[in-house]
């Protein structure tokens, strides 16, 4: 039997790539994705977000370009993939995912 079931985050979801952080120079070792998944989450927690987005770890997204973390956000009106440096452009990220919302 499948059942359609209602969830807490239908919003949005963002899916961070866990393939690009390897080719970031200086961040090879890093777990870029881990770590942008916790940061994203801990902010939209702290600013009652948390709720409406759900952040994610993905395969590769198949957008990938050296020095860059590659991010899909899908919602209900369209999905829509980023790049961006981790740690340059996380704050201008979120920011984004904002004004999503």
């Amino acid at each position: 039997m499948i059942r359609k079931e209602e969830n807490p985050w239908s919003d949005a979801v963002v899916m961070i790539c866990t393939k690009c952080g390897k080719s970031i120079s200086g961040m090879k070792e890093a777990n870029v994705a881990d770590f942008l998944k916790m940061y994203y989450k801990k902010s939209l927690k702290e600013s009652g977000d948390g709720k409406k987005i759900r952040v994610v770890t993905s395969s590769c997204l198949d957008i990938c370009i050296d020095e860059f973390q590659a991010i899909t956000v899908a919602s209900n009106d369209k999905t829509e993939s980023f790049i961006m440096h981790p740690e340059k452009d996380r704050e201008a990220f979120l920011e984004l995912l904002r004004e999503k919302l």
